[in-house]
């Protein structure tokens, strides 16, 4: 009976991607953005923890080394460094850490993440993959595309 029990993950999954392909749309980070690539960090000796799981997932503690953090920073429409990519193996942990000049909210497609943005605060948010894909990271007032986190198997 271990195929019932994924019948309702599937689902859900389905569900997720749906929701998550409608929230973005074509223009997310087609903005002129400047600013450098250098904000990602690896940690080769980090591991990154949290329990089994059918997808990526965020973890709201963050007393586990990262694999790797990148600290983003958004002033006005302008994106510190410039929206890039970031590659994880399944398993491995990425630390963002966000911080805004306005209160938004942080989307991170794909590991089913929202967390508020308070203007001048800084946001950690611990993004662990799991199933290979391209996902999105974005903010939605404006929309804003922080950066792309690839995960491969």
């Amino acid at each position: 009976m271990p195929g019932l029990r994924r019948a309702p993950l599937t689902v859900a999954a389905s569900a997720l991607l749906l929701a998550l392909t409608a929230c973005s749309s074509g223009t997310a980070g087609a903005s002129g953005s400047t600013g450098t690539a250098s904000g990602a960090t690896s940690s080769p000796s980090a591991t990154a923890s949290g329990t089994a799981s059918s997808g990526p997932s965020a973890s709201s503690t963050t007393t586990a080394a990262a694999d790797q953090t990148v600290e983003i920073t958004i002033r006005g429409k302008q994106v510190t460094p410039a929206p890039h990519r970031v590659e994880l193996t399944s398993g491995q942990t990425l630390r963002l850490v966000v911080t805004s000049d306005h209160n938004d909210e942080l989307h991170a497609h794909g590991f089913d993440v929202e967390r508020e943005l308070v203007a001048g605060q800084p946001t950690t948010v611990d993004l662990t993959g799991a199933p290979p894909g391209l996902y999105e990271v974005e903010t939605h007032e404006p929309e804003l595309r922080l950066l792309q986190v690839v995960v491969r198997p």
